[in-house]
């Protein structure tokens, strides 16, 4: 870990920041003020430099909204900030995380991700804002037993 790096739970003053961070990254920003206590910031040298957020349903969290700029990748920051999510899930209650990745999967088997079939997913999970986004590139379904 980046010895400066500091990971915490987003605050009001940070929406504009994690909004221009997904936008710089190709991630959607649009919809993230109401889900902004389920995210997670990394801040280094005075600015936010990553984040993940989750949306919660029921005993399932979906996890999105992983990115770190370009100039801090490859130093560990989006494994704590994925581990910050998982955490906080579990301490609430989640049984189950749940997310979509257009190309990594192999980095979230690392954290107990497999590959699964959206019909074994709860309803509420599929009719989330984050399953109907279209983004233009086919997504793969991963999920995982918190």
């Amino acid at each position: 870990m980046t010895r400066d790096l500091q990971l915490r739970g987003a605050q009001a003053t940070d929406l504009h920041a994690i909004a221009a961070l997904l936008e710089r990254c190709g991630l959607h920003a649009a919809d993230i003020e109401p889900l902004l206590p389920w995210f997670h910031v990394a801040v280094m040298d005075g600015r936010v430099v990553g984040c993940a957020g989750a949306e919660r349903y029921g005993k399932s969290v979906v996890v999105r909204s992983v990115a770190v700029l370009p100039d801090y990748r490859d130093r560990g920051i989006a494994s704590h900030l994925v581990q910050s999510v998982l955490t906080r899930a579990r301490a609430d209650g989640c049984r189950h995380a749940v997310l979509l990745s257009a190309s990594c999967p192999s980095y979230f088997a690392r954290y107990g991700f497999s590959l699964v079939t959206a019909s074994r997913l709860p309803p509420e999970v599929l009719a989330s804002a984050e399953f109907h986004r279209d983004a233009g590139v086919p997504a793969l379904c991963m999920q995982c037993v918190l």
